[in-house]
């Protein structure tokens, strides 16, 4: 899979600015009653075992993220070119 998720650099990285605030860090179960995403959608994502990830899902949990730190669908989502030595072939 050339896309992944990195749910769980971020919910680290909105755990860091939990601590600063003096507030409990974030659980998995409790970023879905929060954000609206189901636990076992946010399960899925973090254990890298998703295979589609639908555009509400992003935007709940970057909703949810932008109220801790400056975030982005990079931040989210990261690209890696398969490294299998294939020139991709475009249809059109």
């Amino acid at each position: 899979m050339t896309i992944s998720c990195k749910l769980r650099l971020l919910l680290a990285r909105v755990n860091v600015e939990r601590a600063k605030q003096g507030k409990s860090p974030l659980s998995l179960r409790n970023l879905a009653k929060e954000s609206g995403v189901s636990l076992s959608v946010l399960t899925a994502l973090n254990t890298g075992r998703s295979q589609r990830i639908d555009y509400a899902t992003i935007d709940h949990l970057l909703t949810y993220f932008s109220a801790y730190i400056t975030v982005s669908t990079n931040d989210l989502l990261v690209w890696e070119q398969a490294d299998d030595g294939k020139q991709p072939v475009f249809v059109g």
